[in-house]
């Protein structure tokens, strides 16, 4: 199979989850035989193509991770040239980046969408931040949705809409009124070969962590992520566990207040802001890791930090947002609480800091789901057989299975 991808950005333009999910895609398709191509934005450097991996990679546009009418315009082009050679067979477009190849290509070939989101979903999440700057981007994105409605005609060229998540299949199904039968959920994968338990003692030497119990929380360092709720909560915390330490990994425009906050709090000792972490190093971060909080009020997909953190055997508290409860079945293999509620948050660290036992449960809970259903593996068998069903291949299609 020959697939065309279109992609807003790759870890080269920056490590976010939808970012690394395309790559892993991609080369997933690829160890299974496929050729794939892909065409995203404009490189920070200049490169306007590579191949790496197997893959071929063409940079266009005017900005680096913007959808721009630029971009539109130059990656139907580009695809055009490269159809009259590759012949393509499936062109699959990651959120809106194939808007360009539905309004400015005529060729008739199978169109796929992968959603990680909904301009709705991102309003509310903005207005979650409640902050003047979430208000104006909340104001943005209304006006784009009602006078530029990219996502309704890129839905509506479709042949089959990849949700990454239970929930948000729900809202895509109700918010665009798309019939059911066009639907799948495909959630993102996990490399559950890279993200697993191991020794960290080294890493928790050098950062003085001897004898203490460690919260780790991961992601791009923005408000509605909710950092912020954890500095809050960890005076009260440290009352009763001296010894705690919170470990927050990433980087991001919040971050300086951040480190302001936990100063103000007087917890500047206890909290350690790592900046940004390797690929290679950030599964050990997350076995530092007593406790993974991921206490977002961002109504997000399905955040990878979640699923890793479970693939490392570590017992997860995230909030009921979003895809996360499409990965955690509350008491079970993780604890959800409600987005922004301070005491349940509080009071459910508090509980698996005491109990032991629970923690140990919730951690091989979680990892063995993970390897069983959310798997890198898993995701890219179960795109390919949403390739071959618009393809008509029947015979190899069969039934989706369940998440």
């Amino acid at each position: 199979m020959n697939i065309c991808m279109f992609a807003k950005g790759l870890p080269v333009h920056t490590k976010g989850g939808m970012e690394v999910h395309v790559e892993e895609l991609a080369k997933g398709l690829v160890k299974r035989g496929c050729e794939v191509t892909i065409i995203t934005t404009k490189h920070s450097k200049k490169i306007e193509r590579e191949k790496r991996d197997n893959l071929k990679i063409y940079y266009v546009g005017d900005k680096p991770l913007k959808y721009t009418r630029k971009f539109y315009k130059e990656s139907a082009e580009l695809f055009e040239r490269l159809n009259n050679k590759e012949k393509f067979d499936i062109v699959h477009s990651q959120s809106t980046s194939g808007f360009g190849f539905v309004k400015f290509s005529h060729k008739k070939i199978p169109f796929i969408i992968t959603l990680h989101g909904t301009i709705k979903n991102e309003i509310k999440s903005a207005l979650n931040s409640k902050s003047i700057k979430g208000f104006i981007v909340a104001s943005y994105l209304f006006l784009k949705w009602i006078l530029g409605p990219v996502d309704k005609i890129t839905l509506k060229k479709a042949d089959k809409i990849i949700a990454v998540s239970n929930e948000l299949a729900k809202d895509i199904k109700r918010q665009y009124r798309v019939p059911e039968e066009k639907l799948v959920v495909i959630p993102n994968g996990i490399n559950v070969s890279k993200f697993k338990p191991m020794s960290v003692e080294d890493l928790r030497e050098k950062l003085g962590l001897a004898g203490e119990k460690v919260i780790v929380s991961v992601g791009a360092i923005s408000k509605q992520k909710g950092f912020h709720l954890l500095l809050k909560i960890l005076p009260d915390i440290l009352k009763e566990y001296k010894n705690v330490r919170l470990i927050i990994v990433g980087t991001g425009p919040y971050l300086q207040k951040l480190k302001d906050m936990a100063v103000k709090l007087g917890i500047e000792n206890h909290v350690i802001f790592t900046g940004r972490v390797s690929d290679e190093e950030l599964p050990k971060y997350y076995n530092l890791a007593d406790i993974f909080a991921f206490p977002t009020l961002r109504m997000e997909g399905l955040p990878l930090v979640v699923p890793e953190a479970m693939a490392c055997e570590k017992p997860v508290i995230a909030s009921r947002i979003g895809g996360i409860p499409t990965v955690i079945e509350n008491n079970v293999d993780g604890i959800l609480i409600e987005p922004g509620n301070l005491k349940e948050l509080k009071e459910r660290i508090m509980e698996v800091l005491r109990d032991e036992e629970l923690a140990k449960k919730l951690g091989k809970n979680a990892r063995k789901k993970v390897v069983e259903r959310f798997s890198l593996d898993r995701m890219v068998e179960d795109t390919i057989k949403v390739y071959k069903e618009v393809l008509g291949c029947w015979e190899y299609a069969g039934n989706y299975r369940k998440y």
